[in-house]
């Protein structure tokens, strides 16, 4: 469960300084932002999905005051409501600001001159959205009945394939 200390059982000898940076590090490679956030602040407290309080690491924080959330995309919000910055916040656990974010999807081809978008990243959406109604059209053949929910996805993808086409001037 996220947000969760574990401590040493008594008597278990404690790690070195630089035994607990390079876990660290590893923490810091191998983690979500907010797994690797959360492991390193205090009094960690889940307020709700996706949000949590914590006692401030960048001021001396004996009642929590830093309250974090995580977006869907996996970005990591902060705000210290005593008034410390999240440069300041990040800082103090070791960590910079770019470590809040996700990684970024380096597969992306970069944009050419004039381009809106990148040819192959939309085909794959559109594999994806057609994906979606080949689906339904296969549970309709077998006699299935579509629920509201899949009948609303359904719709979206007509949606979104429209648009597709509308974007390079299909008017369907």
């Amino acid at each position: 469960m996220r947000g969760l200390k574990t401590t040493a059982p008594r008597g278990a000898a404690k790690q070195s300084r630089g035994a607990r940076n390079e876990h660290k590090q590893r923490l810091s490679r191998d983690c979500s932002p907010i797994d690797n956030l959360l492991s390193r602040l205090e009094k960690v407290k889940e307020t709700g999905p996706g949000r949590w309080i914590a006692c401030c690491p960048a001021h001396d924080d004996r009642t929590p005051s830093l309250t974090i959330r995580e977006t869907d995309d996996g970005t990591v919000l902060l705000k210290c409501w005593a008034g410390c910055g999240a440069a300041d916040v990040v800082q103090a656990v070791g960590l910079e600001l770019q470590d809040l974010f996700p990684p970024r999807l380096d597969h992306r081809t970069p944009l050419r001159r004039g381009e809106r978008w990148v040819p192959k990243d939309v085909l794959a959406c559109i594999v994806g959205e057609a994906v979606v109604a080949l689906i339904a059209v296969e549970a309709c053949r077998r006699g299935e009945v579509l629920s509201e929910d899949d009948t609303a996805r359904l719709a979206t993808a007509a949606g979104r394939l429209r648009a597709a086409a509308r974007e390079i001037g299909c008017h369907v």
